[in-house]
C-alpha cells in the first residue's frame, strides 16, 4: 500500500488510556507506515470513525474492553457492526476479550486480541498494510464462516524492548515494571492475562524512562505491578531485597536530582501482606514519597482465603499492617464483600478483622465481588452484600474509616450477571473456539481455553 493508505484509531477513555499509551509506544517504535488517531469518549465516535473510512482504503479501530465498563459501550460497538463498511476492521483486546473471546466475536468484532498486544498487534497491522493474511497471527481470535477460530497464546514479550509510554507524543502514565502473576486468586485475572511467571522491566530501563518522565517536567512518578515488593523476585513468591534496594536507590537518586517524587506501595502498586515485615517498610520510608500504603487483605476468614487461594493467612494481614505503621505508614487495606462461598461466620470474621485494624488506626478500602470473565470465579454469581452489613460499612464509612465504590460495585457485578443471562458474556462456550491457522502447538494456550 501506498502512504497514508492505511490507518489505525484507538477508543481512548480515562479507563483505557494506559493500554492505549502501551500498544502506541509499540507501534510507533516499529517500522510501520500507518496513520495513528485517538477518538475520544468526549468525541462523535461514529462520526469520526466513518469520515476514517472516507480518508483512507484500510482503517482498523480498536477497543480495549473491560468487563465493568463493558454495558456502556454496547450501543457503540452494535452501530458500528451493524453500518459497517467494508474497509473497517474492528478489533478488541484488553482485559474482556481475553476473558471472553467468544463473546467478544459474536459482539461482531472481526480481531479479537487474547493476552498482550503489543507484538500481536503490530504484526497483525504489518499483514493489513501488506495485504498479507492478518488471521495468521498468533495471539488473536476470529470467526470465520461461522466457526469460532484461536491461533494460540503468543510468546511473552521482554518489557524492556517496549517503552512504557509513548513520551514523544507527551502521553504519560505509570511506569509498569512487573508484568504476571504467580498466584491464583479466584476474583483476578491478572495471571490469566499475562502469565505465571514475572517478568520485570531492569533497573536501567526503569531509571531511563523515569529520568525521560521527570526531564518532561512532571513530578509524581507511580508504578504499575501486581505487588511492588515483588519487583526482582523469580518466582513472585518471595522478595528479591537486592532488586528492590537497587531499584529504589537508584531512583532516589535520580529524583533528588530533578525535584521528582516516588509513590510505590499505593495505587496501583499496592503490597500482598505476606512481603511486607518490618525491613522491607523502613526500606520504602526511606526512599518513597508516599505517606500511604494499601495492602491486600480481601477477606479475615481463613477458610475464604484459602477458597480464593490468597496464599497468607490473617496474621500476615496484622503482621504487615504492624510493620508499615511501626515505621510510619498510614495503611489503608483492601477487603472484598460477597465473595462466593462466604458464611455468616466468615462474614463475621472478616468484620472481627476490620475492627481490629480500625482501632490500629487503619482505613478499610471496600470492595463487592465482580464475576470477571477470565478469572476462575467468572461464572460465580454477583456480589451481593446484606443490609446489615451494609449498614455497618457506612457507620464506619461516616467516621472516615472506610471508602471505595462498593456500592457502585455491587450494581455492576449485577450488571454484568445480566449480560451472562442475556448471552452477551459467553464464557462457558470456549469450548466453541477451535485450532487456527496461525496456532503454534509448541506455545502454551491461554489457560482458560
Amino acid at each position: 500500500m501506498n502512504m497514508n493508505d492505511a490507518t489505525i484509531a484507538f477508543y481512548y477513555s480515562k479507563e483505557t488510556r494506559y493500554s492505549v499509551h502501551a500498544l502506541l509506544s509499540a507501534i510507533d517504535i516499529s517500522d510501520l507506515n500507518v496513520d495513528v488517531y485517538l477518538i475520544s469518549e468526549d468525541d462523535l465516535v461514529l462520526n469520526k470513525v466513518f469520515a476514517l473510512t472516507r480518508m483512507y482504503k484500510v482503517v482498523v479501530f480498536g477497543f480495549t474492553l473491560f468487563t465493568t465498563s463493558l454495558h456502556k459501550l454496547l450501543w457503540i460497538i452494535k452501530f458500528l457492526t451493524k453500518s459497517k463498511p467494508k474497509n473497517l476492521f474492528l478489533i478488541a483486546g484488553g482485559p474482556y476479550a481475553t476473558g471472553d473471546p467468544v463473546g467478544a466475536l459474536t459482539l461482531g468484532f472481526d480481531i479479537v486480541f487474547v493476552g498482550e498486544s503489543e507484538r500481536s498487534l503490530t504484526e497483525f497491522l504489518r499483514e493489513v498494510i501488506e495485504r498479507g493474511d492478518p488471521l495468521r497471527i498468533q495471539g488473536i481470535a476470529y470467526r470465520e464462516d461461522g466457526d469460532f477460530f484461536f491461533n494460540g497464546k503468543p510468546e511473552p514479550i521482554d518489557l524492556n524492548k517496549y517503552p512504557p509510554f509513548p513520551y514523544w507524543r507527551r502521553k504519560f502514565n505509570p511506569i509498569e515494571i512487573t508484568r504476571g502473576c504467580p498466584f491464583q486468586c479466584g476474583y483476578c485475572q491478572t495471571p490469566y492475562i499475562h502469565g505465571f511467571i514475572l517478568r520485570h522491566r531492569n533497573v536501567e530501563n526503569v531509571t531511563k524512562y523515569a529520568e525521560i518522565f521527570w526531564k518532561h517536567g512532571l513530578k509524581d512518578l507511580r508504578f504499575i505491578t501486581p505487588n511492588a515488593l515483588a519487583y526482582g523476585s523469580l518466582d513472585g513468591i518471595r522478595p528479591n531485597v537486592n532488586a528492590l534496594v537497587e531499584l529504589l536507590s537508584s531512583l532516589k537518586v535520580l529524583k533528588e536530582k530533578y525535584g521528582g517524587r516516588v509513590f510505590m506501595g499505593s495505587f496501583p502498586s499496592e503490597v500482598r501482606p505476606e512481603f511486607l515485615n518490618y525491613d522491607l517498610a523502613k526500606l520504602l520510608k526511606e526512599h518513597v514519597d508516599n505517606r500511604k500504603i494499601i495492602i491486600g487483605a480481601q477477606s479475615g476468614s481463613e477458610k475464604i482465603l484459602r477458597l480464593l487461594r490468597r496464599g497468607h493467612t490473617v496474621d500476615d494481614v496484622l503482621e504487615a499492617v504492624e510493620a508499615a505503621l511501626k515505621v510510619g505508614f498510614k495503611v489503608d487495606v483492601d477487603f472484598i464483600f460477597g465473595l462466593p462461598g462466604e458464611t455468616e461466620e466468615d462474614v463475621e470474621e472478616t468484620l472481627k478483622l476490620i475492627e481490629k485494624l480500625v482501632r490500629m488506626g487503619v482505613r478499610i478500602h471496600a470492595h463487592t465481588f465482580i464475576p470477571l470473565p477470565g478469572s476462575p470465579l467468572e461464572n460465580a454469581p454477583p456480589g451481593k452484600i446484606p443490609l446489615k452489613i451494609k449498614k455497618y460499612l457506612m457507620k464506619i464509612y461516616g467516621k472516615g474509616k472506610l471508602y471505595g465504590d462498593w456500592l457502585k460495585q455491587e450494581r455492576i457485578a449485577e450488571i454484568v450477571h445480566e449480560l451472562r443471562v442475556k448471552g452477551v458474556i459467553r464464557t462457558k462456550e470456549r469450548w466453541k473456539l477451535k485450532m487456527g491457522r496461525g496456532y503454534n502447538v509448541r506455545l502454551v494456550t491461554y489457560q482458560y481455553i
